[in-house]
């Protein structure tokens, strides 16, 4: 018996035919499996497209053993899967859908780098029809292979009708087992190629990328599946065992989670050493396991599934070194931690275990919340986006000497940055890639409010950048919010922190409740009950009958119903009628709510085009939650509070933020203040208070915004 690793590019380009036997079960790979799968494949192929992965990922163990019928002179040789053929049959299926993919992008030289993995070159001896193949499966699988391999995704639905439905998609529960992994791999590759690496929740949003970008992403994937995956290859002898070696290899102990391992190592080398191991265990590990239920079970919110465990190994690693951990190989990557260059990293092992510990009551806290009320609530907004790459810089933060008013500015500036870029409709992808850049920076530079805004300074890119102040603006005002956020939990979340900024002191203490959810104001189906603005009703299809200058309206129109200022928050349970009705018959069943929202809304005698806009704007004006503070000092020693909703940069000049007798200064774009009503009036005046005074008409609104853009902005 002969064992090596090797990548799957030397497993599959050898000269040899790998043949399953008879009595093998078919092939049987899920789409749970498949997706796994995928995962490995993609995650190297990001990494290898950044240059060579750190490590190279197992895929298992494959058991070879002598072809039956001997060596033939000049014929490919042939030999016997005896463990392993599901692991093969994935890699041909891949192989096949990435050249599908590539044709269909018109990328030939993926089809022509994928054939010699999946064709034997002809040897003079070879006169079987089946010898050109690299994989002969069992009997049962070998027809739809084959015809994969052969004829691609067309050929298949020529001669496998029944699998597919009239409009093309795959019969799922029709289809034989080979063709669902063909179709499933075929999905995802073009995804991926076209998108990148995105939430499913991303999928309608996300614009494709330009063609030589999806090309070189199928060359990463390529790349990945022959050069980074790797097995273990145990070839036999006709003196072995197979099946003897087979059982033993597929007995049912319960596999090791990478902590184990990694638990292992630690207490391996602290003997080593001569430290006293049984104290360390005690005082510095056993948490882990006395809390097994919490940290063996898998992280609800993150990807890919593994224990929480893992996941806080993973986090721990990145916010101490700043770089991105891979989960897929997290034991490599932790022993790689321990010993940077070859030298230890830390003097001795309880020094690297209390760096490891250090972090754990802050991950379970961000998991489930804890006496930390400001850790919680990040936690709670983290899980809500789904963004638990952002745990190693929350680590970070939390475990760093800055005041708990900067850790707090910091954790809203996390979450200012993740509702920013959603408001604004941009990618959600490489926050992965963003948040270890900043865990990197605080590291370099110390935690604090500076570090985190001079990382942005410079970063202008649609992937990276924190958008400013006229940007975000600009977005509430124009943007169809409704349909950027597919999770509308998440957009009913960004009205509740409204809602509560909206409140004065003589607003109803409401309490978050359990079941909101976003309502339209005009509604979606506003045809029947809300005319145009020119009086006008248009046609219930929205075209017939109607002409240019009304079909221009209802373009407007339809624009405006999903911008911001166009959404509340209802409380009450759903009612279609009550929900399309006209706006006075809307107003009572929007006042049941009893939230400051709806009642500034029902105050309003119309709702039109200009009430929608004036909403945008103020609701644009009053976002603390997704706003970046820091203190101030006066000269008299005294403090006030500088909010600067976006980073330095663009044309910003300042207004006067007024809360009842509380000043504070806020900046802001100098058009928004030209455009308030009565800026002519106010030119003159000097002091806040006698602003607030005079224009009668903002004290009935929480967040006083007065334009001083006055004399040049002084």
């Amino acid at each position: 018996m002969d064992t090596k690793d090797h990548p799957v590019i030397v497993v599959l380009g050898d000269q040899r035919q790998l043949v399953v036997p008879i009595f093998q079960r078919q092939y049987a790979w899920g789409q749970n499996r498949l997706a796994a799968f995928w995962d490995d494949v993609v995650a190297k192929a990001e990494e290898a497209a950044q240059g060579k992965p750190k490590f190279n990922h197992y895929m298992g163990a494959l058991i070879l053993a002598p072809g039956g019928d001997g060596f033939t002179i000049g014929a490919t040789p042939l030999v016997q899967v005896i463990d392993g053929q599901q692991r093969l049959t994935t890699f041909q299926i891949f192989l096949a859908a990435l050249r599908e993919v590539g044709n269909r992008l018109e990328a030939p030289e993926i089809s022509n780098l994928v054939r010699s993995y999946l064709y034997l070159p002809k040897m003079d001896g070879d006169t079987s029809p089946g010898a050109k193949y690299r994989l002969v499966p069992t009997p049962e699988d070998r027809a739809i292979f084959h015809l994969i391999i052969d004829a691609g995704l067309a050929g298949v639905k020529a001669q496998h009708p029944k699998s597919f439905y009239k409009n093309g998609k795959l019969y799922w529960g029709g289809a034989p087992v080979a063709l669902r992994a063909f179709w499933y791999f075929i999905e995802q590759i073009e995804r991926y190629a076209r998108l990148g690496l995105i939430d499913q929740e991303q999928f309608d949003q996300a614009p494709e990328d330009p063609a030589d970008v999806q090309k070189a992403r199928l060359f990463s994937l390529l790349k990945a599946m022959l050069n980074h995956l790797k097995l273990v290859v145990i070839t036999l002898t006709e003196d072995d065992d197979a099946q003897v070696i087979f059982e033993t290899l597929n007995s049912k102990a319960e596999p090791l989670l990478a902590m184990d391992l990694v638990r292992n190592n630690i207490f391996h080398r602290a003997a080593a050493q001569g430290e006293h191991v049984e104290e360390l265990f005690n005082n510095k590990w056993r948490p882990f396991d006395k809390n097994s239920i919490f940290w063996k079970a898998d992280s609800p919110r993150a990807k890919p599934k593994r224990p929480r465990i893992d996941h806080f190994l993973s986090h721990a690693l990145t916010a101490q070194t700043g770089e991105e951990t891979s989960l897929r190989e997290l034991y490599s990557e932790y022993r790689a931690f321990t010993r940077p260059a070859g030298k230890p990293r830390f003097a001795t092992v309880e020094a690297e275990l209390d760096a490891l510990v250090a972090f754990s009551t802050i991950y379970e806290t961000l998991e489930v919340g804890g006496t930390d009320a400001d850790l919680t609530w990040i936690g709670r907004k983290l899980a809500l986006w789904e963004v638990s790459t952002a745990y190693p810089l929350v680590f970070r933060i939390a475990n760093s000497d800055a005041s708990d008013g900067e850790k707090l500015a910091l954790y809203k500036l996390v979450y200012s940055y993740l509702v920013r870029r959603a408001l604004c409709g941009l990618t959600p992808k490489n926050l992965n890639k963003t948040f270890a850049r900043l865990t990197r920076e605080m590291l370099d530079n110390g935690v604090s409010l500076a570090t985190f805004t001079n990382a942005f300074a410079a970063q202008i890119g649609d992937t990276v950048r924190f958008p400013d102040d006229a940007e975000l603006q600009q977005a509430i005002l124009t943007k169809p919010i409704y349909h950027l956020f597919s999770r509308k939990e998440r957009l009913a979340d960004v009205l509740w922190d409204l809602e509560v900024a909206t409140r004065t002191k003589f607003s109803v203490a409401t309490a978050r409740p359990e079941n909101m959810s976003v309502e339209h104001v005009m509604p979606q189906t506003w045809t029947t009950h809300w005319p145009l603005p020119d009086g006008r009703s248009a046609p219930s299809d929205k075209y017939t009958g109607a002409d240019q200058s009304m079909l221009l309206e209802i373009r407007s129109r339809d624009l405006l119903v999903h911008t911001l200022g166009n959404l509340t928050l209802i409380t009450v349970p759903g009612n279609t009628v009550a929900s399309n009705s006209a706006f006075p018959a809307k107003k009572p069943w929007l006042s049941q709510s009893l939230l400051a929202l709806n009642l500034e809304i029902t105050s309003s005698d119309v709702w039109d085009h200009q009430t929608v806009a004036a909403r945008s704007t103020a609701l644009a004006m009053r976002a603390p939650p997704f706003g970046l503070r820091h203190e101030e000092q006066y000269a008299d020693g005294s403090s006030r509070t500088q909010m600067r909703l976006g980073l330095p940069g663009g044309p910003l000049r300042y207004l006067w933020l007024l809360t009842g007798c509380r000043v504070s200064l806020i900046d802001w774009h100098i058009d928004f203040a030209r455009r308030l009503p009565g800026t002519e009036e106010i030119k003159r005046i000097r002091c806040p208070q006698e602003v607030a005074r005079q224009f009668k008409p903002f004290q009935q609104i929480s967040f006083i915004a007065i334009g001083c853009a006055i004399n040049g902005g002084s």
